[in-house]
């Protein structure tokens, strides 16, 4: 299992790292705005190319000595070796894009785009009425599922073994065990509702976040932009489902017997669903739609207005003045939080606290 482990989880954040400069909106490069028709740049061209070599062999390093010591150490030292590693890489990764982040910044300055062309900000107030957004209706499933697993626990409730198998190792082996109680047997009902409000918090993120429109094509760029919503509520939607689903399975689990390996197989096969399905979702649609292809008009000769300086290091929006609580993201896909919004650290604190709640109620 630990080569499925390693597929599942390292491959494909190498893969993501890799492709991100191609997937970030072309009016933006290495967190860096600029204007569109510069995205084909041979220079930019050059530094993309770069970036994904650089962290495709860097990855493919490190995989390499995180799988040396695999067969001579014991497993959980081997689980802290494999969690320092992808960090290590995600760290490394990062200074790669500081790198090419800097020499952005540079050729910026010395070009000065944002002096010679009109700069502007859309702003289309016909944005908000259009279905951003698959109904939040949909996360009924979820809750349905978790309820359900809560009344078959009761039901069932002295069918359930004295002592909880609740680690596995790689090999399917119980590592670990806990004593039969409710507050035991309701800690997977308890992750599922936590899991189907991050989900729910997630769509209505997509639906509110700050709309972001190329002001050279504005057209074009509003309906790629819905597109994208659209596709990422849906992979939310089924992708929430599809967990808190692996959950109910889990816990009956406890009730019927079920081969660990086979266990083991039922839930990465899922996962590793997921994870396919988020990165060709990536591909295909690119940050805000970029990838999408649409009926275009005639492109306009101005820019995006310059906010750079709101951009920390490209990636941490720090905006007071941005009355939005989430945007999207500079280099990558997908949204983060404007850092001088009260609001948005309150949602991450509660995202780590409530965890943490349920891990000591079991």
């Amino acid at each position: 299992m630990n080569v499925l482990l390693l597929l599942l989880i390292f491959v494909p954040t190498i893969i993501i790292t890799a492709i991100t400069p191609y997937i970030t909106r072309k009016t933006e490069s290495f967190g860096i705005s600029i204007p569109a028709e510069m995205y084909h740049n041979e220079t930019f061209a050059h530094f993309r190319k770069k970036y994904a070599l650089l962290t495709s062999v860097i990855g493919v390093v490190f995989m390499i000595i995180m799988l040396v010591p695999y067969s001579f150490v014991a497993e959980n030292v081997w689980a802290i070796i494999f969690t320092v590693t992808i960090f290590t890489y995600l760290i490394g990764s990062f200074f790669v894009y500081l790198y090419f982040h800097n020499q952005m910044k540079k050729l910026k300055a010395e070009k000065r785009w944002h002096d010679t062309l009109p700069q502007a900000m859309v702003m289309d107030t016909s944005f908000n009425k259009q279905k951003k957004t698959y109904s939040n209706r949909w996360f009924l499933l979820p809750l349905l599922l978790m309820l359900g697993t809560v009344l078959l626990t009761f039901i069932f409730y002295d069918k359930f073994p004295e002592r909880l198998p609740m680690h596995y190792d790689l090999q399917g082996n119980v590592t670990d065990w806990s004593e039969k109680s409710v507050g035991t047997l309701l800690m997977f009902p308890l992750i599922q509702l936590f899991m189907t409000g991050l989900f729910f918090f997630t769509n209505f993120i997509i639906s509110s976040s700050k709309q972001q429109i190329d002001p050279a094509n504005p057209t074009e760029s509003m309906k790629q932009n819905l597109i994208f919503r659209r596709r990422w509520s849906l992979f939310t939607i089924i992708s929430g489902t599809l967990i808190v689903a692996l959950f109910s399975f889990a816990q009956l689990t406890f009730v019927v017997t079920v081969d660990s390996s086979l266990l083991l197989t039922l839930v990465f096969l899922p996962i590793g669903a997921i994870v396919i399905g988020a990165i060709v979702l990536t591909i295909l649609t690119g940050q805000g739609g970029s990838r999408v292809k649409v009926a275009t008009g005639k492109n306009g000769e101005k820019i995006n207005r310059d906010d750079d300086r709101y951009w920390k290091l490209g990636v941490f929006y720090f905006n007071p003045e941005d009355p939005g609580t989430f945007v999207e993201k500079r280099f990558g896909s997908g949204w983060t939080m404007n850092m001088a919004r009260p609001l948005g650290w309150i949602f991450l604190i509660v995202v780590l606290l409530i965890p943490l709640a349920i891990a000591l109620l079991g």
